[in-house]
């Protein structure tokens, strides 16, 4: 073989090896990003708030049956709850994006079978919401605005330590007169980090659930000096505190302090989180300032 027939195999040989190369390198087209939703669907109250405070409420077309912020959700077509989702309904709005959590996943698959897209986000704790924020905005293309979202949601969130290091329960579902049988913030759920970024402790912090329900016996053994009752629904507030005032002149290993904070925010794990961290941080100081 001649030299110049040896030397044109070499580079056949070379340039098809740097071919082979770009194509795994991705030089080929990549798929196209999804158009940006028009017609969105969301049951959770935690995704619609999102949704509203990204600026995209006029894209919402229906919300669940618990969603109550912000006003203009009253306008929207209810689809129900958790357990009874109208699909009927949802296939009537013809929806091009459905935004649910984990938990939705009987709806999630009756969506599929319907064409509809569905974008799974996660709510459980704060880093979670931040992220639930950061992935619709950039699924429904407003990312300036939900980097605008999330400065604003990071710098109200900034660790606020309150001296003393409180020891604290949470009770987020307690009727009054009845002390027994409370369901408790416990470990590693975004009220349980809320009290960290405060320098509080919870009360229930090695609980082996995220929201166990207990009794007033295992309550007094925890010695905790303030118990917050989170109520999302209007009531008498008075008598909550009531009963831990007089739990108080029973046993001195009562809380020494009660105090209510409520709202239809208090129990949405969305961007009104900073608003609840507020008022978490307003009712333990006016624990330690009272007489």
């Amino acid at each position: 073989m001649s030299r110049f027939s040896l030397g044109s195999t070499y580079w056949i040989v070379v340039s098809s090896f740097l071919v082979l190369v770009g194509l795994a390198c991705g030089t080929k087209e990549s798929a196209p990003e999804p158009s940006p939703a028009e017609r969105i669907i969301a049951l959770a109250p935690g995704i619609t708030e999102a949704l509203f405070d990204l600026g995209l409420g006029d894209r919402v077309v229906g919300v669940g049956d618990y969603s109550s912020w912000p006003p203009e959700v009253e306008h929207k077509p209810k689809l129900g709850g958790l357990f009874d989702a109208r699909l009927e309904v949802i296939t009537t709005l013809q929806p091009d994006l459905a935004i649910l959590l984990p938990s939705e996943e009987k709806l999630r698959v009756q969506l599929d079978r319907l064409g509809v897209e569905v974008l799974t986000v996660r709510s459980e704790t704060l880093a979670e919401v931040e992220s639930m924020i950061g992935t619709i905005a950039e699924r429904c293309g407003v990312v300036e605005r939900g980097e605008v979202v999330l400065e604003r949601w990071r710098q109200a969130l900034a660790p606020s330590p309150i001296a003393g290091s409180p020891k604290v329960l949470l009770s987020v579902g307690r009727d009054s007169g009845r002390m027994a049988d409370v369901l408790v913030s416990g470990p590693g759920t975004h009220l349980d980090e809320l009290l960290g970024l405060l320098g509080a402790t919870n009360a229930f912090a090695d609980a082996p659930l995220d929201y166990p329900q207990v009794g007033l016996e295992e309550i007094l053994q925890r010695q905790a000096d303030v118990v917050i009752d989170l109520q999302p629904s209007p009531g008498n507030y008075e008598k909550l505190t009531l009963d831990w005032q007089q739990l108080r002149t029973q046993t001195d290993m009562a809380p020494a302090c009660a105090r209510v904070v409520a709202g239809d925010h208090v129990l949405v794990p969305g961007p009104r989180l900073p608003r609840l961290y507020r008022e978490l941080r307003e009712a333990i100081l006016s624990c330690g300032e009272q007489p």
